[in-house]
Parts: C-alpha cells; structure tokens; sequence
C-alpha cells in the first residue's frame, strides 16, 4: 500500500513539475464531479479545454453559454473532439450538487466529453481570478458574472478568450487549428 501512494504521489509531482508555469492546471485544487468523483484540474491535461464559469439555475447568460459550446462542439470533426473537452464550472457550489450537475447535463445534452465541477467558494474565486473572470453572488441568489468562453491548450495555458460566438463556432475553431 505504501508503494502505491509513494508511487501515486511521484506521478502527481511528475504532472505539475511538466506543467508551465502559466498552467491553470498548477492551481492544484479539488473538484467534484456530476458523478460525485474528486477531480484535480491537472487530469484535463492533455487536450484543449473549452472552459465557462456558470450556475446550473441561471436562466439569461448561462444558457447561452452552454448553447454556444455546445456550437463549437457540434461544429468540430470528430478527431477535434477527440482532441478537445468542455468544462463548466459552478459559481453557485453550494447549490450545484453533484445530483444537480447530473440533472443539468442530462436536460442540456451533455455528453461524455463534458466535465461539470463544483469546489468550495474560495476554489471557484482563485480560477475566476486565474481567467480573468469576474462574478459576484446578488442579494437574490442571482449571480452577476462575465460570460467569457475560455479555451486553455493542452497544459492548462490560456489560448483564448471571448464572450459569444461572434464569428461563429467555425471562426473560434479556425483560431484553435488554423
């Protein structure tokens, strides 16, 4: 048993010593998943990223958000969507239990290729601050924040970031392989 975790332990350094610098993915925080597993952001290693801060009971931005991924994923060939995953992460981790990122995923059609996670608050506000995104939680359970789309490469580096689609899910795509 203690070969395994000395071994465990040697892998997990052997990740985050090959991560750059200006990796999201040295962070080094814990997750949960929509299937209640713990995550660490280093395991999105490896392909590129489509990242979006959300709240699974949003009824303005974050529908939209969700749709325009959704785009860029239906846009992409199927070795692009190999090659790429698409992350949300709750701003409302109190209330996006593991059970409600299911239920959400399930009613958004939210395949295999996506991660939903939720963290503790201060988590959630040190990767909002790691990608330039802001919120801030209203009196009335609403949460104001930038509806910013974020593509990290495969380090964990951030490639790109815009808010809507404006050139189409082809542009933003073209951008990530020209």
């Amino acid at each position: 048993m203690k070969t395994l975790l000395l071994l465990m332990l040697l892998v997990a350094f052997n990740v985050h010593a090959a991560l750059p610098g200006d990796s999201i993915y040295q962070l080094n925080s814990q997750w949960q998943n929509r299937d209640n597993r713990t995550l660490n952001l280093a395991e999105l290693a490896g392909k590129k990223q489509v990242v979006a801060l959300i709240y699974t009971d949003c009824i303005t931005a974050c529908p939209v958000i969700v749709s325009d991924i959704k785009a860029i994923q239906d846009a992409l060939t199927p070795a692009q969507q190999q090659q790429m995953g698409f992350v949300l992460v709750s701003l409302t981790p109190a209330r996006d239990t593991p059970k409600v990122m299911r239920h959400f995923a399930k009613k958004r059609g939210l395949d295999r290729h996506w991660t939903l996670l939720s963290g503790p608050d201060d988590q959630v506000q040190t990767l909002a601050m790691a990608l330039n995104i802001q919120y801030m939680g209203l009196a009335d359970g609403e949460v104001a924040h930038s509806n910013a789309i974020s593509v990290l490469d495969e380090q964990g580096r951030l490639q790109l970031q815009q808010v809507g689609l404006p050139g189409g899910p082809e542009a933003l795509i073209n951008t990530l392989w020209p």
